[in-house]
């Protein structure tokens, strides 16, 4: 009877070292799948980043050649105030003005004509007294 007992308790503890094997291994594969599961969402994660990122950051350009500068869309930095009409620059005869302070300093002054002679104050800024160069 004693031989039986052993060879009972034997086989019981056989049985439950197979079972902490075979948990251990279960757990080991379960920790491999999590990982590879994290580094998949990882992957994911900075495939989508950089797709986003390419999107976005050609998203202006229109014609860009590896070889050539970009070109920007012609509203990309259109603000968002109306835009006043452009004139035409006129061309004026400028007239080379110098003045020499007291303390020896040159002054130039190569504004045209219109641009020279023009108010630097509004009107409703208070009161403006006309100045002429003497």
């Amino acid at each position: 009877m004693k031989e039986i007992m052993l060879t009972i308790l034997g086989v019981i503890v056989f049985i439950l070292i197979v079972i902490a094997i075979l948990f251990h291994k279960s757990i080991s594969q379960f920790k491999k799948i999590l990982k590879q599961a994290a580094e998949a969402r990882e992957a994911r994660r900075i495939a989508e980043e950089d797709e986003y990122f390419k999107r976005t950051s050609t998203k202006h350009y229109r014609g860009a050649e590896e070889d050539e500068n970009p070109k920007f869309h012609k509203d990309y930095f259109k603000s968002s105030a109306p835009e006043e009409p452009k004139q035409k620059p006129q061309q004026e005869a400028t007239a080379r003005r110098t003045m020499q302070t007291d303390s020896g300093v040159t002054i130039i002054d190569d504004r045209g004509g219109k641009q020279a002679d023009r108010k630097i104050f509004d009107d409703s800024e208070g009161e403006y007294v006309e100045f002429e160069e003497v």
